[in-house]
């Protein structure tokens, strides 16, 4: 029994935390942040090749190789997989409307609790008596 979903494929994927949404405060992994795009099958006799397209949330990330290459790694440790192929899709710009809804939320609440432990600020009277 091939136990290998698209579901199966995004949880795997989403332990992949983006580094940026830790930097943020709210760690999230790759699903979550909305960076695959498809995922593929192509089952055979031997197991099954996984394709999978995704978009980085900037086009000029430096950890792209990291996320192809753990990408890989993570899928081809699945039971049955005969090999991963990872495409980068260059023509989709990310935008936060990506997020998955659960997520959005829990960065909506963390970015509205930071703003409120703020201390209010106050401009500063500049006029002097001379």
């Amino acid at each position: 029994m091939n136990d290998i979903t698209e579901a199966r494929v995004r949880t795997v994927l989403n332990g992949i935390v983006d580094p940026c949404s830790t930097v943020a405060g709210v760690p999230a992994g790759m699903d979550d942040m909305g960076m695959i795009n498809k995922v593929w099958f192509d089952t055979g006799t031997d197991g099954t090749r996984i394709g999978v397209e995704i978009t980085l949330t900037d086009p000029t990330c430096m950890l792209l190789a990291t996320f192809v290459n753990e990408t890989r790694i993570r899928l081809s440790q699945l039971a049955g997989v005969t090999g991963v192929d990872v495409t980068l899709d260059h023509e989709t710009q990310w935008t936060e409307d990506r997020l998955a809804p659960d997520y959005r939320q829990r960065l909506t609440e963390h970015r509205t609790e930071k703003r409120r432990r703020l201390l209010p600020l106050t401009a500063l009277n500049q006029s002097r008596t001379a």
